[in-house]
């Protein structure tokens, strides 16, 4: 479960004399694979931008920093949005190390310097040529709603709270209809970066109930930009009563991001586990609540 303390100030990154010897030519090339978990309350997303504070861009500096390596790129597994928390973010890169850097101590003073709404959780060495992004196998997010109820507020930054209660039954027959392979074109925000095709395979969507919240499972092989918010947001439509279970199909047939209902807001959306094999997926128990009650 998530620590929810609330975060600080990252600690500084230690001076030039603190650090380790420079990688030099004689290190050798290891490729590193870290999970990582974070509370993207504080962030403009997973991604690295010039302006603005990102979760890579925090880990990269620090990498950069502790492996004397100015020119490293890391590559996450999910590039989550703004706002977007992470319990199982994968990342890997590949850099000159040097023998002093296990991984135990690459976690340990990782942890060190990050801010406290950022945790690497463990890191290991792979075999070259391994991507965290590539080389999974599917996601699983889960979408936290409280319908129409006040929520603690120890956590209720993390959960999208609705006006009113939710016919759970109803949003359960409008998932039916979005679990196989289909063209999720009602469900993709256009972004920056256009993509072959917007037919994805959904292989579980779920809604469970706990503590007075709801919520949605989602677990597929790869996901289009905002899709899985803009599937919460759609059975969230459904669950108020303004629209019916049925509608599920019109909106996919439809292939128009303005026939489906607004995108569900970020706080509530987790990355909840990343898969390395096909059968993971299928014995995946969801962590119910994601966050620590």
């Amino acid at each position: 479960m998530t620590d929810l303390t609330f975060p600080s100030a990252a600690p500084l990154i230690p001076a030039e004399s603190a650090l380790p010897p420079s990688a030099e030519a004689s290190c050798p090339e290891v490729t590193w694979h870290l999970r990582v978990a974070y509370d993207g309350a504080a962030y403009a997303g997973w991604q690295v931008q010039s302006t603005v504070k990102t979760v890579q861009g925090e880990l990269l500096a620090r990498l950069r920093r502790m492996l004397r390596c100015p020119e490293l790129k890391i590559h996450g597994c999910s590039r989550t949005d703004a706002g977007v928390h992470a319990l199982d973010q994968q990342v890997s890169f590949t850099a000159p190390t040097p023998a002093e850097f296990t991984p135990e101590s690459l976690v340990a003073k990782l942890n060190r310097w990050l801010p406290d709404d950022i945790v690497v959780l463990s890191a290991a060495v792979r075999e070259p040529g391994f991507h965290a992004r590539s080389h999974n196998t599917g996601k699983a997010y889960t979408y936290c709603i409280s319908p129409g109820r006040k929520v603690n507020p120890l956590w209720a930054r993390f959960v999208w709270r609705t006006p009113r209660p939710l016919d759970v039954d109803a949003m359960r027959a409008a998932a039916v209809h979005l679990v196989g392979e289909h063209d999720f074109a009602s469900f993709a925000t256009n972004s920056r970066q256009e993509v072959e095709t917007t037919v994805r395979t959904v292989y579980r969507l779920e809604l469970l109930e706990d503590s007075g919240l709801i919520f949605l499972n989602t677990v597929g092989e790869s996901f289009l930009y905002k899709m899985v918010r803009a599937l919460a947001g759609f059975l969230v439509h459904v669950g108020a009563g303004r629209a019916t279970p049925e509608d599920a199909v019109r909106v996919l047939e439809a292939k128009d991001r303005c026939q489906a209902a607004e995108s569900a807001p970020a706080a509530g959306l987790f990355l909840a586990k990343v898969f390395w094999t096909p059968e993971e997926w299928k014995t995946y128990q969801p962590l119910i609540p994601p966050f620590a009650l």
